[in-house]
C-alpha cells in the first residue's frame, strides 16, 4: 500500500497542488463536492481497481477454460465402467495361454518321463540302481587340468632332453612337447577305455582289457624309447668332436646333424632292443619316472571323465537336460500367467493415476479460481485504502495552508463505486457441484481399485492351485501312459 501512496503522491504533485489551492482558498468552505486535484486522485486509484479488475477477469477467465478442458477428459461413467471392465479377459486369457502351452508342456514332460524311465531301465539292467551317476559337471575345468598336468610334464622334461640335443634347450623343449602330448593322450585313452572293464558284458570287458593292455603297453614302449634316444643322442654329441678332427672336409652343419639323428635314433633302437630297461645314467630313470607318475595321472582323468560304468553318465546328463526343458517350460508358462495378472494391475493403476490426476488438478483450477477472487477483493481494498490515504494527506495540506474554513466534505472518506469493487465469480455453482461429483467418484474409484486388488489377489491364488493341479494331473497321465505302453509291450 505504501507504494502506491507514494507512487500517487510522486504523480500527481499532491502536496504542491494542494498548497497552491489553499493559497487560493480551495476549495471553497461551502463547497460539497470534490476539486480537481481530489477528482485526479480518484480517477487515479479508480483506473488502477479497474485495472486490477480486468487481470482478475482474465485470469478467472483463463481458469474456467481450463477447467472446461480438463473436465472434458474426465469421464465418470465411462472411467468406471473400465474399472467393470478390467477384470473380464482374466479367465479368456489363461483359458488362451493354457490351450498355447499344453502341448509344449506335454511334450517336455513326457520327454523327461521317458528319459527317467531309460535310465531306470539301464540302472536295473546293470545293477546301478544302489547309486546315482557321477562325472565332472565341467568338462572344461577337467580338460583344463590334464593341460595344465601335460604343460608341467613338458617343462619337467624339457631340460632332460636339452642336455642331449643338437639344438640344445630349443631341442629339448620341442622333444618333451612331443613326448608330453604323445604320452598324456595314449594314458587318457587308456583311462577312458578302462571304464569299460565295468562292464557287466564280458565280451566288452575283454575287448577293453585287451585295448588298454595295448594302449598301456605303447605308452611304456614310448616312455623308453624316449629315454633311449636322450642317452644315444648324450653319446652321439660327445663322440662328435673327436671324429670331426679326422676328417679333412667337413661336410655342411645341416647334414650333419641329421646324420646324427639319424646315429642316435638306430643306437637308440639297438639299445632298446637288447636292454629295454638298460638305462646307464639316472637321469633317464627319472626322465621314466616323471613319464609314469604323469601318466598315471592323466590316466586316472580319463577314467574319470565320464561316470565310472559306461553310458550311466550320458543316460543320467539327458534325464537332466530333459528335466531343465521342462522346468524351463514350467517356469515360462508361470511367468506368462503372473504376466496376466499384472497387467490387469498394471491397467488399472494407469486408469487410476490418469483420472486422479485429471480431478487433482480440476481441484486445483478451482482452489487457483477460489484464490484470485480473494486476492482481488484484498487488492481492490488496498488501492480503496491507498486512495482515502492520498486524499486525507492532500486535504490536511490544504487545510494547514488556506486562510479559511476547510470544507465541510474533507471529513468524508471516499468510497469506490459498488460494482468496481464487487469480486467477479470465481467458480458457477455447476462448476461447484461437478467438483463435489468428481471427489465423491475419486473415492469411489479408490473403492473399486481396492476391491480389484483383492480380487486379482484371490484370483492368482486361485490360479495357483489350479496350475499345481494341472502340473500334477499331466504327471499323473504320462505315467499312466508309460505304464500302459509297458504292458502293451509285454503282452
Amino acid at each position: 500500500m505504501q507504494k502506491l501512496v507514494d507512487m500517487a503522491r510522486r504523480t500527481l504533485e499532491i502536496d504542491q497542488k494542494a498548497a497552491d489551492a489553499a493559497r487560493h482558498d480551495n476549495p471553497k468552505t461551502l463547497s460539497a463536492s470534490l476539486d480537481v486535484t481530489e477528482s485526479e486522485v480518484c480517477a487515479h486509484f479508480i483506473a488502477l481497481a479497474r485495472q486490477r479488475r480486468e487481470s482478475c477477469e482474465e485470469s478467472l477467465a483463463r481458469l474456467q477454460l481450463d477447467r472446461q478442458a480438463t473436465a472434458a477428459k474426465i469421464d465418470v461413467e465411462q472411467t468406471r465402467d473400465s474399472f467393470a471392465r478390467l477384470l473380464s479377459p482374466v479367465e479368456p486369457s489363461l483359458e488362451t495361454l493354457k490351450s498355447d502351452r499344453s502341448t509344449a508342456l506335454y511334450q517336455a514332460k513326457e520327454n523327461e518321463a521317458r528319459a527317467l524311465k531309460h535310465l531306470r531301465w539301464f540302472q536295473q539292467k546293470h545293477g546301478l540302481h544302489y547309486r546315482a551317476a557321477s562325472y565332472p559337471q565341467s568338462q572344461f575345468y577337467h580338460f583344463a587340468i590334464v593341460a595344465a598336468l601335460a604343460l608341467v610334464e613338458w617343462v619337467a622334461l624339457a631340460a632332460f632332453y636339452a642336455e642331449g640335443s643338437d639344438f640344445g634347450l630349443l631341442g629339448g623343449v620341442l622333444i618333451a612337447m612331443t613326448l608330453s602330448i604323445v604320452n598324456i593322450s595314449l594314458a587318457i585313452l587308456s583311462g577312458s577305455l578302462l571304464r569299460y572293464v565295468n562292464h557287466r558284458s564280458p565280451r566288452r570287458k575283454g575287448l577293453a582289457l585287451t585295448g588298454v593292455a595295448f594302449l598301456y603297453t605303447c605308452f611304456l614302449l614310448v616312455t623308453l624309447a624316449a629315454a633311449h634316444y636322450r642317452v644315444a643322442t648324450n653319446d652321439v654329441a660327445q663322440t662328435q668332436p673327436g671324429a670331426s678332427t679326422q676328417s679333412a672336409i667337413s661336410p655342411p652343419p645341416q647334414v650333419t646333424q641329421d646324420q646324427d639323428q639319424w646315429r642316435a635314433a638306430r643306437l637308440a633302437w639297438q639299445r632298446f632292443a637288447r636292454n629295454p630297461a638298460g638305462f646307464e645314467d639316472v637321469f633317464s630313470w627319472i626322465l621314466v619316472v616323471l613319464a609314469l607318475i604323469f601318466g598315471i595321472f592323466a590316466s586316472y582323468k580319463g577314467y574319470r571323465l565320464d561316470d565310472v560304468y559306461p553310458g550311466y553318465g550320458e543316460l543320467d546328463r539327458e534325464l537332466n537336460a530333459r528335466r531343465t526343458s521342462y522346468e524351463a517350460a514350467k517356469a515360462d508358462y508361470c511367468r506368462l500367467v503372473d504376466q496376466v495378472f499384472d497387467r490387469v494391475l498394471q491397467d488399472q493403476a494407469r486408469l487410476l493415476s490418469d483420472v486422479k490426476s485429471n480431478i487433482e488438478y480440476y481441484q486445483q483450477l478451482i482452489s487457483r479460481s477460489v484464490d484470485e477472487r480473494r486476492t482481488f477483493v484484498h487488492d481492490v481494498a488496498e488501492i480503496q485504502d491507498a486512495c482515502n490515504i492520498v486524499l486525507k494527506r492532500y486535504r490536511q495540506t490544504n487545510a494547514r495552508v488556506r486562510q479559511s474554513p476547510a470544507p465541510f466534505y474533507f471529513n468524508n472518506s471516499f468510497t469506490f463505486d459498488g460494482q468496481l469493487v464487487r469480486p467477479p465469480e470465481a467458480i458457477s455453482e455447476s462448476e461447484e457441484r461437478l467438483s463435489r461429483s468428481y471427489e465423491s467418484a475419486m473415492k469411489d474409484f479408490s473403492d473399486i481399485a481396492r476391491q480389484n486388488d483383492a480380487t486379482v489377489q484371490s484370483l492368482r491364488t486361485a490360479e495357483i492351485r489350479r496350475r499345481d493341479y494341472y502340473f500334477n494331473k499331466l504327471e499323473r497321465d504320462i505315467r499312466e501312459r508309460l505304464i500302459r505302453e509297458a504292458w502293451e509291450v509285454k503282452s
